[in-house]
């Protein structure tokens, strides 16, 4: 039998994901879900590596084409079962418009966006500028190459959530880092 590890969990904040989503369209208008999803999950590696915070507080799931964030997934998609409140807020946000199996996002509302700080911004230009333009099956393989993904992905099942605490093994003191990035999960919680 497998031995189930514990695994830090951040609060999911919409409001700042719908601004995070928003501002990526900005950037590149017309961006898909997946390369919207790649960006977010680049953007929020990097700057728990740095910060020990994620952006948005998703959890990432491993799927055939790399790491998913689950929140944005549903949040996006038609029927996401999401309260009123909240695809209220997105609708306001951003359009989606659909081409084919693809969703193009764009930017509508143009507001300030208060809810991202000046380091979630600057992390997530920075992961738009290395993967906006990269190919699908570029992106796809440099997704695969996260130690978190890949542990993930060889549990049984669909759809594991990923242990981003193997993230901070790079680290040079993954103890400290572990204990600052579980100080605020339990914050956030």
């Amino acid at each position: 039998m497998m031995r189930q590890v514990a695994m830090v969990r951040f609060k999911f904040d919409w409001q700042k994901t719908i601004e995070a989503i928003e501002f990526i369209a900005r950037q590149e208008p017309g961006i898909t879900q997946y390369y919207i999803g790649k960006i977010l999950f680049f953007a929020d590696r990097e700057h728990v590596l740095d910060y020990g915070r994620p952006i948005t507080g998703d959890k990432y799931v491993a799927m055939e084409y790399g790491p998913v964030p689950s929140g944005v997934r549903d949040l996006l998609k038609f029927d996401s079962g999401f309260p009123d409140e909240i695809l209220d807020e997105l609708q306001a946000h951003i359009g989606i418009e659909h081409e084919g199996n693809k969703q193009r996002v764009y930017s509508k509302s143009g507001s300030d966006l208060p809810k991202l700080s000046g380091s979630d911004k600057t992390y997530l230009i920075a992961s738009i500028r290395k993967y906006a333009k990269m190919s699908f099956p570029r992106l796809k393989d440099v997704s695969h190459e996260d130690v978190a993904y890949n542990e993930a992905w060889d549990r049984p099942g669909n759809a594991n959530e990923m242990n981003i605490e193997l993230w901070l093994e790079e680290l040079d003191d993954p103890q400290a880092a572990k204990a600052q990035i579980n100080e605020y999960a339990n914050c956030a919680a």
